[in-house]
């Protein structure tokens, strides 16, 4: 069959109502789970099913002309919410992080203050009595019970929300995670119409499995960081600075690297000083305005950020071979393999600022790729902060690691089988060594010829 023939409406939405009914099947598999390490199972197996479909998706939207027919978006849209509400109601067992969120909204809730006492501190013991359940949850060597809350005020403001309104439910976690991805939709929408693209291309958001499993059957929170990651660009595009600088603002305030990445990818675009100093003033002034709830607990805070970059490790080939080599080896403090790091991105980011080139966007999720190439934490839900990179012909090395890091699930699986952890790093090789070279690639294609496509698409 031709592309022409693809792209006429009536093929186009057979193949998306199909594509749909097969990520579907994969997303009920979840629920025959009759234990917590089935389930985990079941999860990978579910990314296993609609992998193949998206993919399709993918290659359908590439190859051919996607038809700008309402009723092929409604398809995508209508589709997204089937997904979700088959997901939502799943108990989240993939990972414990969603524990930690629901618990320092009620710590917050009860008046106090999460950076200043750990889930253990005999100041909370009436938190844990009252919720008795998720006390002695929290109270589990997996949670880290002696150290203090971690994630930013962004995201200590959300935790506190589902507090306040639902009692710090899972569902209710899952509610507001729903509304942040619709913000997310909506921000790539705008950017989609600004480059006259067809909207079908939502499908690579919302049908995309790593975003169906992490968020609405683990409920992480990279997922807000990444919608206010793409509200900052969609306004950034539009010349609207102060309102870019408030979203990277919010957004470096639930993960610090990937939006601060972009902002220096963003500084660097800006065509005159006025565009710069607006951008940077307004992120500067929001990051730090977030903080003023949490002034109290501001420097336990940074101690306790400290230790996670100098200690806190996962599947972090790169990273731990270089903490072998300036830590280990030359004696150099802990946080010397960081603050190295932090160097070659920046640096990187001041070669995007020398080379310009008309395609920010790429820009962006190549800095951000390096900085999960070279991060100490190669978790899965980290690669949802490059989700949004798919809605605009995505390279090659991104689709690849968004549909082959969810193997590194098979960790915590292993982990929930048998008790014993084991990092398993050379599962990290196999997955990210693909993407590792064609990133590498399409770095030596950006700066050698700024002004032509930066690598393959899919």
């Amino acid at each position: 069959m031709s592309t022409a023939d693809l792209a006429q409406p009536r093929s186009f939405n057979a193949r998306l109502i199909v594509s749909a009914v097969a990520i579907e099947i994969g997303l009920l598999l979840p629920h025959f789970a009759e234990s917590p390490a089935r389930q985990v199972g079941l999860v990978l197996c579910a990314y296993a099913v609609c992998t193949v479909p998206y993919v399709y998706i993918l290659w359908l939207l590439t190859s051919a002309a996607a038809p700008q027919s309402p009723r092929t978006l409604g398809i995508v849209l209508v589709a997204g919410v089937i997904f979700r509400m088959t997901l939502c109601p799943l108990p989240a067992v993939t990972s414990p992080d969603v524990n930690r969120y629901l618990w320092e909204g009620l710590v917050q809730a009860s008046g106090h203050n999460p950076y200043a006492l750990p889930p253990d501190a005999a100041e909370l013991a009436d938190v844990r009595a009252r919720h008795p359940e998720l006390g002695q949850r929290m109270l589990q060597p997996d949670l880290h019970p002696g150290i203090a809350a971690v994630y930013p005020p962004t995201a200590q403001a959300l935790f506190r929300l589902n507090a306040e309104l639902t009692g710090s439910t899972l569902w209710g976690w899952k509610l507001i995670l729903l509304v942040c991805e619709g913000m997310l939709v909506w921000a790539a929408w705008l950017y989609l119409r600004k480059r006259s693209i067809e909207p079908v291309w939502l499908a690579a958001i919302v049908w995309c499995p790593l975003v169906l499993l992490e968020v609405y059957e683990c409920g992480h929170l990279d997922l807000v960081g990444a919608a206010f990651l793409m509200l900052g660009l969609a306004a950034w595009q539009r010349k609207r600075d102060v309102s870019a600088g408030i979203a990277l603002g919010l957004a470096i305030n639930v993960k610090y690297m990937w939006p601060g990445l972009a902002l220096l990818v963003l500084v660097g675009a800006s065509r005159s000083g006025a565009r710069r100093a607006r951008l940077f003033v307004a992120t500067l002034v929001t990051t730090l305005l977030c903080w003023v709830p949490y002034r109290d607990g501001m420097l336990s805070a940074i101690t306790t950020s400290r230790m996670f970059a100098e200690s806190w490790t996962f599947n972090d080939v790169l990273f731990e071979g270089l903490r072998k080599v300036l830590v280990h080896g030359l004696q150099m403090p802990p946080s010397a393999p960081f603050i190295v790091t932090l160097v070659v991105l920046s640096t990187l980011a001041f070669s995007l600022s020398l080379r310009r080139s008309q395609d920010t966007w790429r820009d962006v999720w190549l800095l951000v790729g390096v900085g999960l190439l070279l991060s100490p934490v190669a978790y899965p839900w980290y690669f949802l902060w490059i989700v949004p990179g798919l809605v605009l012909r995505p390279p090659l090395w991104l689709v690849i690691w968004i549909v082959s890091v969810p193997l590194l699930h098979l960790v915590h699986w292993k982990y929930v089988a048998t008790g014993q952890w084991d990092p398993m790093p050379n599962l990290w090789l196999a997955v990210g060594f693909v993407p590792g070279l064609l990133l590498i690639r399409a770095w030596w294609q950006r700066l050698m010829h700024p002004r032509q496509g930066t690598n393959r698409s899919l």
